[in-house]
């Protein structure tokens, strides 16, 4: 569950945070669990968490069809 990033200065997307408990949980609980763990010891969540680019490829702004 790729759920939590860190923003810049900009409050543009950073770094993307892949961490999820042990145990299946429901969706909400999962966020919860991960809030709480942030805000308990983000150090050590951060360290065994897996990081991902949240950006997205950059696509053109304007797609035109060939007819």
């Amino acid at each position: 569950m790729g759920n939590v990033l860190e923003l810049d200065e900009e409050r543009q997307p950073k770094t993307g945070w892949c961490f999820i408990p042990e145990r299946p949980l429901a969706v909400g609980d999962v966020m919860l669990a991960q809030k709480i763990a942030l805000e308990t010891d983000e150090a050590a969540v951060l360290a065994l968490a897996r990081r991902f680019s949240p950006r997205l490829p950059s696509l053109p702004r304007v797609v035109r069809r060939a007819y």
